[in-house]
């Protein structure tokens, strides 16, 4: 199988959307479908650009990641907290909306007989939920999921199979018949002694930034190979505004060189090996502005 980041990306296109719902599925996420005036593809980890046209659009559009897109119908996760996703909460079926997308640098594709693990947190599932469901056939065995939350009514349970595993934060309110296991969920993913049974795995990891931070450590003190999806300040999307730079390491600038890369346009996927955690450059952090 083809690796999905070497696949050709699909060019990004701006559009005019129609949202059809707008729901809870969780305490804390909400689901927005759109419906489109033309079909998109994407690759899982790639993001859009949304935005409220007319009088009501915001200055500068947000970023949000992918989680479905079948023709002309997306569906992203978000959760509401500052104005411009407050404004989205109160979003009903018919309102307008924009979109520009698909953007940005998607996760890898699996490998054949490396296994998988997919580290996942609040409106970090999207990414990961799409990759998983690109998958197909006995390669799935090789791969685990896992995803974290602040309680079991942050959950998304609706959207988790059975093959999530889940940590909370606090054990409360799972629902009767369903699991989780209290504590953080990189906590839970070093727990488990059988990930590396097939050979060294693959970690794919999208969520706040000290779960990626902890996810890093974790597959660096194991010699796992490691890829994160970042959350930055993203003002245009394309690389242009230079609100969403991260520092790398840049071998060619000196043994302890680094850059600044923007995260829209390189990432928001990077190995995690190439981030310049805390280089002069400044720490790597959810810049990400109140969306």
């Amino acid at each position: 199988m083809p690796r999905m980041r070497d696949l050709p990306l699909s060019p990004a296109v701006r559009c005019d959307g129609v949202v059809t719902a707008n729901r809870p599925v969780s305490s804390g996420l909400l689901q927005l479908d759109l419906e489109l005036d033309r079909p998109v593809t994407f690759q899982p980890g790639q993001f859009a650009m949304l935005n409220l046209p007319g009088a009501g659009s915001l200055v500068f559009s947000r970023p949000f990641s992918i989680y479905q897109a079948d023709g002309p119908r997306v569906s992203f996760l978000y959760r509401v907290v500052g104005r411009g996703t407050g404004a989205m909460g109160a979003l009903t079926p018919g309102e307008p909306m924009t979109f520009l997308g698909p953007l940005g640098r998607p996760f890898p594709g699996p490998t054949e007989g490396t296994p998988v693990v997919l580290i996942a947190g609040g409106v970090g599932l999207p990414p990961l939920a799409a990759w998983l469901d690109r998958q197909c056939g006995p390669a799935t065995e090789n791969i685990q999921a896992f995803f974290g939350a602040r309680d079991g009514a942050d959950v998304p349970w609706d959207l988790l199979a059975d093959r999530w595993s889940v940590s909370v934060d606090e054990m409360r309110e799972v629902p009767e018949g369903r699991r989780a296991w209290k504590g953080l969920v990189t906590e839970l993913v070093a727990s488990r002694g059988d990930l590396a049974d097939g050979g060294p795995p693959m970690v794919l990891a999208c969520g706040p930034t000290p779960l990626l931070k902890a996810a890093a450590r974790l597959a660096a003190g194991r010699r796992w190979t490691c890829w994160l999806s970042l959350e930055e300040h993203m003002g245009c999307g394309y690389g242009v505004c230079k609100g969403c730079v991260v520092p790398v390491l840049d071998s060619a600038r000196g043994p302890a060189g680094r850059r600044n890369a923007t995260c829209c346009e390189e990432g928001p996927v990077f190995n995690a090996a190439d981030l310049a955690w805390d280089g002069p450059a400044g720490d790597v952090s959810a810049r990400a502005e109140e969306t």
